[in-house]
């Protein structure tokens, strides 16, 4: 136990902010930036904060602009999602809604009425990021988790692969590739081979469009 209690403290840092730079190949698309905000409370459950903005800048409006804000809050013992939260801004859409995971009746409530079943132990798609990096993964192992993301239910399956050199306007790192099971929303993390086990780069899918985050900066916000 307190193993697990090291690695979340070392995950889930207050005021920490991680700056990526967004490619579609080549093309600079725009950023997404994910920070660990103060620690709340959700009921009488102490919980751990996270919230990422991505936005897909109107430099490049002739195909696509968009501005996404994903914020949850997760069980700081184990990391499991208790509220979720997204916004979404696209030329022609507007969306905005909050999700409740009642996990002692195994639903998630949507704050526009939905009510969907799910896994008691279920992550939602921004916490699932930061659990990754509790995980004290080896190369070959095999994570396994439930995910609940958009109204959808996912089986989660991701392997830990070989350790790559990744290179980003960071800085080099040696990393190692955590790549999910096909047909699933998380694109495959590359996390920092050390105790911060930092995402230097995720690949994702925003709009239809597999996009690349490199990681540019880490900071901390100043007592």
């Amino acid at each position: 136990m307190l193993s697990v209690l090291l690695a979340l403290a070392i995950a889930a840092v207050p005021g920490e902010r991680l700056d990526y730079g967004l490619r579609y190949g080549p093309v600079p698309l725009g950023t997404l930036v994910l920070e660990t905000l103060e620690p709340e409370t959700v009921g009488t459950t102490e919980c751990w904060h996270f919230r990422a903005d991505l936005e897909l800048t109107r430099s490049f409006s002739w195909l696509f602009w968009a501005n996404y804000r994903l914020e949850s809050w997760c069980r700081a013992s184990d990391m499991v999602t208790l509220r979720s939260y997204k916004r979404t801004r696209e030329p022609n859409y507007r969306a905005e809604w909050s999700a409740d995971f009642d996990l002692d009746r195994s639903v998630v409530r949507y704050s526009g009425g939905e009510t969907i079943p799910v896994q008691t132990d279920a992550r939602d798609l921004l916490t699932t990021w930061y659990y990754f990096r509790t995980l004290p993964m080896l190369i070959g192992d095999t994570v396994r988790t439930a995910l609940h993301v958009d109204r959808r239910n996912y089986q989660l399956v991701a392997v830990a692969r070989a350790a790559k050199t990744v290179s980003t306007p960071a800085g080099v790192f040696d990393c190692i590739a955590v790549v999910p099971n096909a047909g699933g929303p998380l694109g495959t993390v590359y996390l920092s081979d050390d105790k911060e086990r930092i995402p230097v780069s995720i690949r994702t899918r925003v709009g239809g469009l597999i996009v690349s985050a490199l990681l540019r900066s880490v900071s901390y916000e100043e007592e």
